[in-house]
């Protein structure tokens, strides 16, 4: 056991500086701790380190909540999965569409999400929201897709299923996942966030600038609801990770369901479930959800096979979760991390690799040329180091790689970026965005 946890020490004394914000980690097998232990600083202005009690904002790990709460709905016969939106939500327009429960739990609903809206997001995260101000906003956005057709994670589908579990259990949101999970799972430290309340060991949010660590922008707990609202730690969400592996809260048939890939209409399969991302590394079967909000950052990762699961919970924006994760499940399987082979690209290849580029989800992504790669232009941003022509890894995440397609007149038009644990993802040129 001292040999694991002076592996998992390295890996976080190699992510978090003396004197930063850090993270709370946790590896479990069957339900017990090999590891917990908290890094850095929950405050930095006072100093106050991380510990395992520490509540960080969890994100997006909120919608394996939310989608758990629909699912024992649906078991009560409160719910069905392929209801019609307006049977559920009568008030909500669905603008012609079917759009199912079902179509909300897996993203492919294709109402687009209020959190993606181009230069609005900032402003409306800044005040506080009530559900009603949340579906109302929605309520107004056109399509991006037909219901089925693709996946596009989408915040606004689990805002609507927050509204949707109000409906059918007469409870408010926060209320019914306290009395049906909380409570019941010995989750003490789980709640729904707000603003005002003074809450126990919870941590303050960063973020990285390009003068160093500093304050994250502030929004508002409220702005995200069921799809992102909650505070949790690493000790309640093992907790949390003992009644999913024991079935406590709903049928194993039924938890099997949350895990299946999502079908598309053309019958296709996306990696994704009922608030669960699904998948592979190294050979073993993964579920997992990441969370990133202002100030914090997060991931859990549930090896369903070996009975592993490992939970990192960051109050820094953009923390390196993902490669934290696999650092730590590569420890607990004694596996080695091979390192590619670096190559040297003439200067000119590099400059026809730089530029702006929109992913699907229509991020736009900005790579210059370094010394010897590329990097990304925003503070904190992952360094490229070339390994054969066109291709690249990250410097610090050799399992991260970008392979730019055929140059054309020139120039690199889209490269595809590949990753464990997720989905592999395209990003075209596009024209950068304003300042």
């Amino acid at each position: 056991m001292t040999e694991l946890a002076d592996k998992i020490d390295a890996i976080l004394g190699a992510e978090i500086a003396p004197g930063e914000p850090g993270a709370a980690v946790a590896v479990l097998r069957d339900g017990e701790f090999l590891h917990c232990k908290g890094y850095g600083l929950a405050n930095v202005e006072w100093g106050n380190p991380i510990t395992p009690d520490t509540m960080f904002h969890i994100a997006s790990l909120t919608k394996q909540f939310t989608a758990t709460a629909i699912m024992m709905l649906k078991e009560r016969g409160q719910i069905s999965l392929d209801a019609p939106l307006e049977s559920v939500l009568s008030d909500f327009p669905a603008q012609g569409r079917r759009v199912t429960v079902r179509h909300l739990l897996n993203h492919t609903s294709g109402i687009k999400s209020y959190t993606l809206l181009p230069n609005q997001h900032r402003e409306m995260a800044r005040l506080a929201s009530s559900l009603a101000d949340l579906v109302g906003k929605i309520a107004g956005l056109p399509f991006d897709f037909e219901p089925g057709e693709r996946y596009l994670y989408n915040n606004s589908g689990y805002v609507l299923l927050g509204a949707i579990i109000e409906r059918a259990s007469g409870m408010k949101y926060r209320d019914f996942l306290d009395r049906e999970i909380f409570r019941p799972l010995g989750m003490t430290r789980t709640q729904y966030l707000f603003d005002e309340p003074v809450v126990p060991r919870r941590a303050a949010g960063y973020q990285r600038g390009r003068g160093g660590i500093e304050n994250a922008f502030f929004a508002s707990a409220t702005y995200y609801h069921a799809a992102g609202g909650l505070g949790s730690t690493v000790r309640d969400l093992a907790r949390w990770d003992r009644a999913v592996r024991t079935n406590r809260l709903m049928p194993a048939e039924s938890f099997a369901q949350m895990l299946q890939p999502t079908v598309l209409s053309d019958g296709s399969e996306f990696p994704y479930g009922y608030g669960w991302g699904t998948g592979a590394y190294r050979g073993r079967r993964v579920y997992h959800h990441t969370g990133g909000i202002t100030g914090f950052s997060c991931h859990m990762l549930h090896c369903r096979d070996e009975g592993v699961t490992t939970i990192v919970l960051s109050n820094l924006y953009q923390f390196p979760f993902y490669r934290v994760t696999r650092a730590l499940a590569r420890s607990v399987f004694g596996e080695d991390l091979a390192v590619p082979m670096p190559v040297s690209l003439a200067p000119h290849t590099l400059e026809a690799c730089a530029g702006s580029f929109r992913g699907e989800n229509a991020v736009i992504h900005t790579l210059v040329t370094t010394a010897d790669g590329l990097a990304f232009s925003a503070a904190g941003g992952a360094r490229l180091v070339p390994i054969g022509d066109g291709h690249f890894c990250e410097k610090n995440d050799p399992e991260t790689e970008y392979v730019f397609s055929a140059p054309e007149n020139g120039v690199y038009t889209r490269f595809r970026y590949s990753s464990p644990l997720f989905p592999s993802a395209l990003y075209a040129r596009c024209e950068p965005e304003n300042p």
